[in-house]
């Protein structure tokens, strides 16, 4: 009998595997509200396809949701940024040009989106000057008898006590400016122990922000080369073989652009590119090569220092010579100074200027002046002044006539014009007094950047004409000059120059920070030019026949300053901006205090006052400038702390911050530090110039008691300016 084999253990079956389930990032929105699954097929998904339904995806292919919230905001704010630009066309510009703008946004074509209709319109008023088929130079009467609406200027300027919608009635500061983003005094109180801006770099590309953004998302022409801002220049990338403090070429290389962008736009110290396209980069080129003629271990340096204050990347920027790499720069520029002492050249010239420029940050233009006076110096030598003691200079081998002659002219007109413009912020007679014999170079140059040197060598020419008949026999302090008619004549040929350049120089349409600042300083010389004939504290008789033509003066530029700051503060804020926009702001600060006190408004926080609002601006930039330039400060302590003794009220943000800019550890440092002849306060002439420096007002403060509650009246009884502006 055969065995039977032996049941064998029943096996499991093998389970099948499940397909792996497809992962959808976005499913599109009619899924998402039937609960359906959604394939993500595009443009149209099968389950809507099946249903015959719209699909619609607010997620893009392979979009992360918080990549599209990103890309959402990014559109929301190019999309406010172009609502600002319409609002600020309609409220500047004159009546018909505003008509025409209202009429296209009547005219809502049906097929367009609201957002896309925004950016046409956006672009519309941008390129309005340029292109002649998009004028809006439309005669008055051909808009009058079709739109019956009042001045659209008087609506938008009308601010009455319900609109406060950009400083609310509550006394909270629009924005806090005590952000940590622009570093308040909170962090100023710390004392970092590493040098994050080196380390944080290091062997890395840097990832400084871009200062840039909004300009260019507004201003697409006013941009800077394209060559300029890509990270991939192999001319930018050298100049670590030109420094020993670093070899981080992602840290470099993002200073030199921010510096180009900024200070180097408005200042053009040197030919940094060419600007014709037949011309050699000069500055670029020789600092790729390792030629010396118009790029230099000493150049690089200052520049370097000089660009570190711009980069939310440098620890400490706002403290003096601390141990940063702003003084590591700074140390070593100095040193190359000192070595290259008795070496004339242009690079040593133009280093001059940026050492000066680092100096008055820091608070300490007096030892930065012995700098200006050796660039002068260089230039006679270098035969780039006509007092020059040098006829010939020798021209490098190698170097063609043209570059040469381009060079030495750039040169020569950035010395003059930078002089000057010290001379005028801070109170002291010119060195150079008479302009260059070298032709302002650039003649036939279409780029922006050459129009705007030429203009403001222009502008300088006629200052140097005019200004020594009014201010060079010592009444530079006094600031009332003998006659009249010499006024006139400077403010008729400063506005004919005014009135006369390109439309790519209007601040209100290419709104650029170079176009910004030179349009402020612009009217701050016509507001000192003729504040001494107001007669606001008793009058001389020889300036009584001036003061109808004096006031109408004033109020205009007055007024054109509020709308420039407004501008400044809506594009670009205060993280990053010329240095030099500080001295309008503390004009135009004392401007507004001197209107509030005039109107005998009882001591409360007017948010319906224009000038009080244009106040709040000005502390806004000067606290956020606070974080990154020292001598922005003292400003602040300065305007903020007469605010207060005057009866103004400050909101709680300011008056914190004024809290530690008042402290004794504060004071008695800032008495250590500053060494500047800056005139605080030009309104205050019977005191004289020596009364009204920021030392010594400064060294006022340290006599005080600073640290106990009553701090406010004490000050305000030893205060000239609170006297001032009391009455």
């Amino acid at each position: 009998m055969e065995q039977e084999p032996a049941p064998q253990p029943q096996s499991r079956p093998l389970l099948t595997q499940k397909p792996k389930r497809t992962v959808t990032l976005g499913a599109c929105v009619a899924c998402r509200k039937r609960k359906s699954k959604c394939d993500g097929s595009r443009p149209t998904c099968t389950c809507c396809a099946q249903k015959d339904t719209e699909c619609i995806y607010e997620l893009g292919p392979n979009e992360k949701p918080s990549q599209a919230m990103k890309r959402k905001n990014e559109e929301m704010q190019g999309e406010l940024l172009n609502l600002r630009q319409l609002y600020d066309f309609l409220r500047l510009r004159p009546e018909h040009e505003a008509q025409d703008v209202l009429k296209q946004i009547r005219s809502n074509p049906v097929d367009a989106t609201p957002t896309e209709r925004i950016q046409e319109l956006a672009d519309y008023v941008r390129l309005a000057h340029q292109k002649p088929q998009l004028s809006l130079a439309s005669a008055p009467q051909q808009t009058s008898g079709l739109i019956t609406l009042p001045p659209l200027r008087i609506a938008l300027e009308s601010h009455g006590p319900e609109d406060n919608g950009t400083f609310p009635g509550t006394h909270h500061f629009p924005g806090s400016i005590l952000s940590t983003d622009y570093g308040g005094p909170s962090s100023q109180r710390r004392r970092h122990a590493s040098d994050a801006d080196v380390s944080a770099h290091s062997g890395s590309q840097s990832s400084l922000r871009r200062s840039t953004s909004i300009g260019a998302l507004l201003h697409h022409d006013q941009s800077p080369p394209p060559d300029i801002y890509e990270a991939g220049d192999r001319r930018l990338r050298p100049a670590c073989r030109w420094t020993s403090i670093t070899d981080d070429v992602g840290l470099v290389v993002e200073l030199l652009k921010s510096w180009h962008r900024w200070e180097y736009w408005y200042w053009h110290f040197m030919d940094w590119v060419s600007i014709t396209p037949i011309e050699a980069d000069y500055f670029l080129d020789d600092m790729d090569s390792g030629e010396t003629n118009f790029c230099s271990e000493l150049l690089v340096n200052a520049i370097l220092a000089s660009a570190s204050f711009q980069s939310s990347d440098v620890q400490n920027r706002s403290t003096p010579f601390t141990n940063n790499i702003i003084t590591r720069f700074y140390t070593e520029a100095m040193r190359l100074w000192e070595s290259e002492e008795r070496k004339d050249s242009l690079t040593s010239l133009q280093s001059a200027m940026l050492l000066y420029l680092v100096l008055g940050k820091n608070g300490r233009d007096k030892v930065g002046y012995t700098l200006l006076v050796d660039a002068c110096r260089m230039a006679r030598n270098l035969g780039l002044s006509c007092e020059s003691t040098s006829a010939y200079v020798l021209k490098p081998s190698g170097v063609s006539d043209d570059r040469w002659g381009t060079a030495r002219a750039v040169t020569a007109w950035a010395l003059f014009n930078f002089q000057l413009s010290m001379s005028y912020t801070y109170s002291f007679p010119a060195i150079l007094k008479t302009q260059p014999q070298l032709p302002i170079p650039y003649n036939d140059a279409p780029n922006a950047e050459a129009i705007h040197f030429r203009s403001e060598c222009q502008r300088q020419v006629i200052m140097a004409e005019c200004a020594s008949a009014l201010w060079d026999a010592g009444t530079v302090g006094d600031m009332v000059p003998s006659n009249p008619n010499l006024v006139e004549v400077l403010y008729l040929r400063l506005k004919s120059w005014w009135d006369s350049r390109p439309v790519s120089l209007d601040p209100l349409i290419h709104s650029s920070p170079e176009n910004l600042v030179a349009a402020m300083i612009y009217y701050v010389t016509l507001i000192r030019l003729v504040h001494p004939f107001l007669n606001l504290g008793g009058g001389i008789d020889r300036t009584k026949p001036y003061q109808d033509r004096a006031q109408s003066i004033y109020y205009s530029s007055m007024q054109e300053l509020r709308h420039l700051l407004e501008l400044q503060d809506v594009r670009y804020g205060w993280s990053s901006a010329i240095a030099f926009v500080l001295h309008p702001i503390i004009v135009i600060s004392w401007c507004c205090l001197e209107d509030i006190s005039l109107q005998k408004l009882p001591c409360i926080s007017h948010e319906s006052d224009r000038s009080y609002r244009t106040l709040l601006i000005c502390l806004r930039a000067l606290s956020r400038l606070s974080s990154c330039i020292f001598y922005a400060q003292p400003l602040f302590r300065l305007i903020s702390q007469t605010c207060l003794n005057v009866g103004i009220r400050l909101p709680s943000e300011i008056t914190n911050s004024l809290d530690y800019y008042q402290s004794k550890e504060w004071t008695t440092n800032a008495a250590k530090m500053i060494s500047s002849q800056y005139v605080a306060d030009m309104h205050c002439a019977a005191t004289g110039i020596e009364h009204r420096s920021i030392d010594t007002i400064i060294a006022h403060w340290g006599s005080l008691t600073l640290e106990d509650k009553g701090r406010t009246e004490t000050i305000a009884n030893d205060s000239k300016y609170a006297m001032h502006f009391k009455g």
